[in-house]
């Protein structure tokens, strides 16, 4: 039967990961509280993310500044 987004990953786990940090993001995302994420929360939960990962703040990500965020080595 199908698992819908909580599918398995090619590695065995969880794609989603633990369902605590699921939870956790969620709760980040819904910045209203209102139990929902709207594409208005959803877009402002992922450019937080982007500014996060472009360390020289020129508006683009190249792949070091990508590799550098996932890999926690960014500068």
């Amino acid at each position: 039967m199908g698992r819908g987004m909580q599918g398995r990953s090619a590695m065995g786990g969880d794609v989603m990961g633990p369902p605590m940090m699921f939870r956790m993001m969620f709760a980040l995302m819904d910045a209203d509280g209102d139990g929902a994420i709207s594409l208005t929360e959803f877009q402002a939960a992922h450019e937080r993310v982007f500014k996060g990962m472009d360390s020289n703040k020129d508006g683009k990500l190249n792949l070091e500044e990508m590799q550098a965020f996932m890999h926690g080595t960014r500068k």
